[in-house]
């Protein structure tokens, strides 16, 4: 009996059960959305005294921010009347954890704003309208039910909840961005580097990985551009292959990833290996024949060459790789920051001319 002292004193109080169960939702909402206002205006404030391109799409990821809190204030409201005190907050707590991990595709739940990803304003706006709209279905609710005691007008949360369902199941709140044009900012040299216009601060950096691509040595191939991820969304797919693949016309790309350079220092030194030594053109090069010899050499290179244009030699990122290409990537890595730089190149031309004679048509 006692479960249910609450549920009665609150009917038997002179204020109406709906203006009660009103102040209580609202007194949670409250708490959990000034935190995360306060630290959304302050991260803006900082953001704003430059005005970076972007800034715009801010907005979008603050209001998805609100949906979370909304639907997570909804499914623990909901269990809370609707179950007893021992299982309503295991149920909402994992029914919540099963929400973020389930329907990832539905960007319910996101980390951090790649440029080429925007919050669908459409999508957003729906969501946003049924999670309110079960909150104030709950408001009419009666306070206190106890468990096995659900209200008939508890059908109500129905309507809204199952939309809810069916639009965070069947859609993407984060969606692929128009690519920017001629707005992408780039870079020119032996190659041409081009990011989003929102990543404008790392500009520098692509500079200095730019200087270090045009030191190369002449035998490595530059491809004639450098994208990053979302900037060309053209792609060649092959007759009898669903997934698109990288072929003529369609420049190789990069990613920045939470801004670190190892990212696109990978990435861009994969996009020179790649057309030096001829990864996609299977009629003048045999790399299916590579000997495990061979395989560790172009490994090391590879990460020689990561590094080369990092400037640095420890990674930050961990792999479970096999051993052996682990010691091989250590040993590029070594001769990046312990030899000297015509030494490396000297070593690196060497390998590059022994590797594609071995495996490729002589051109020309």
């Amino acid at each position: 009996p006692r479960r249910h002292r609450v549920g009665e004193q609150l009917r038997a109080a002179r204020i109406h059960p709906v203006r009660v169960e009103a102040h209580r939702i609202g007194a949670t909402l409250v708490v959990l959305l000034v935190p995360y206002l306060i630290g959304q205006a302050v991260a803006f404030a900082v953001t704003a005294r430059t005005f970076p391109p972007g800034v715009h799409l801010w907005a979008g990821y603050l209001l998805l921010g609100v949906f979370g809190i909304l639907v997570a204030v909804a499914l623990g409201w909901a269990c809370g009347l609707l179950l007893g005190p021992v299982f309503a907050p295991l149920t909402a707590a994992l029914g919540f954890l099963l929400l973020i991990t389930l329907l990832p595709a539905s960007g319910f739940s996101v980390v951090s704003g790649r440029p080429e990803v925007a919050v669908d304003p459409v999508v957003l706006s729906l969501a946003l309208g049924l999670a309110v709209a079960l909150l104030l279905t709950m408001v009419w609710l009666p306070a206190g039910t106890g468990p096995g005691r659900a209200p008939c007008r508890a059908v109500a949360l129905v309507p809204a909840a199952l939309g809810l369902a069916v639009l965070v199941g069947t859609t993407a709140m984060v969606t692929d961005r128009e690519p920017p044009g001629d707005r992408a900012l780039c870079v020119e040299g032996s190659t041409t580097i081009c990011i989003w216009p929102e990543q404008e601060k790392y500009l520098p950096g692509m500079r200095v990985v730019l200087g270090r691509v045009d030191q190369l040595p002449a035998v490595f191939a530059r491809p004639e551009r450098i994208n990053e991820y979302g900037l060309q969304q053209a792609v060649v797919v092959d007759e009898g292959n669903t997934e698109p693949v990288i072929g003529e016309g369609v420049h190789p790309y990069f990613s920045i990833m939470e801004g670190s350079p190892w990212s696109y220092a990978g990435d861009i030194g994969k996009a020179i290996t790649s057309r030096t030594f001829g990864f996609l053109n299977y009629r003048a090069c045999s790399w299916e024949r590579t000997t495990d010899a061979d395989v560790v050499r172009l490994s090391t290179l590879d990460k020689w060459l990561e590094a080369y244009l990092v400037g640095a030699s420890t990674p930050d990122y961990q792999t479970n790789a096999p051993a052996a290409l682990q010691e091989a990537w250590a040993k590029g890595r070594a001769l990046a920051a312990e030899s000297p730089q015509a030494d490396q190149f000297r070593w690196a031309e060497s390998e590059v001319k022994d590797l594609r004679g071995r495996y490729c048509q002589p051109q020309g």
